[in-house]
């Protein structure tokens, strides 16, 4: 063989082991027994980085980033899906419907799959407006969040986003098709829900039993939703220790 058709068997081998890597991580994806657990944004920072480190989080789950695989990759390989970088151009675009960018295409398939999906409150860019927005736009605005919460979409702080992933939620979706768990307590007009994530659901169904003070456990997440649906019905929520 001359030289000249050695390198071209040489580069023919490269170039065609180039073509197998990304099928071959992939599939590593794919293989490996843990569910996957997927961050989806639209900007890399400090936040999403450290969830991909999670020692608790990798016990159990094998962890990715779709921005690290230009957004190359399957939502059915995910059991659960963080989105960050919630820009109020982004929440309009996946409440409405219309998902015309990488981030919101992904995250509105994750909706219609049925996948658990939680968003850090720090990453609800319409909050940074709640002072200085015309009340009238930021409700048109909170109404399409609240779209999402009802759709399956749970919003909490930081702070309580492994929690969320690892406890409350798989515990929430254990008991979504049985009643919401309310016992009365002894005093007039006080129940308690022994739950990991209360939403505006439940609170609905409090206030509908004219509940005026709930009980709820120590390290219970109580979504945005929840929290305005008691203050407005002045439902009082309690922490028990």
């Amino acid at each position: 063989m001359d030289f000249n058709a050695l390198v071209e068997e040489i580069v023919s081998r490269v170039a065609a082991k180039l073509e197998e890597a990304p099928a071959i991580a992939e599939a590593a994806c794919v293989c490996d027994d843990k569910p996957g657990l997927l961050i989806l944004t639209q900007e890399h920072g400090d936040h999403c980085h450290s969830l991909l480190e999670s020692s608790r989080l990798l016990e159990y789950y094998h962890t990715d980033c779709a921005l690290l695989r230009d957004y190359q990759v399957d939502i059915a390989n995910y059991e659960a899906v963080i989105l960050y970088t919630l820009s109020c151009d982004a929440l309009a675009r996946l409440a409405g419907g219309v998902c015309d960018t990488p981030f919101t295409a992904l995250a509105q398939k994750a909706i219609l799959m049925g996948k658990k999906i939680f968003v850090p409150r720090e990453a609800v860019e319409l909050y940074q407006y709640k002072q200085t927005a015309p009340s009238a736009y930021y409700q048109m605005l909170r109404e399409k969040l609240r779209l999402l919460e009802q759709a399956g979409v749970i919003i909490c702080p930081q702070d309580c986003l492994e929690d969320a992933i690892l406890t409350g939620e798989i515990h929430q979706a254990a008991c979504a098709s049985a009643p919401v768990p309310i016992e009365q307590k002894a005093a007039c007009g006080e129940a308690s829900i022994a739950k990991k994530v209360i939403t505006e659901k439940d609170i609905s169904l409090v206030c509908s039993q004219g509940v005026g003070v709930l009980h709820v456990a120590k390290k219970a997440i109580v979504t945005d939703l929840a929290r305005e649906y008691a203050h407005t019905r002045r439902v009082t929520i309690m922490r028990d220790c």
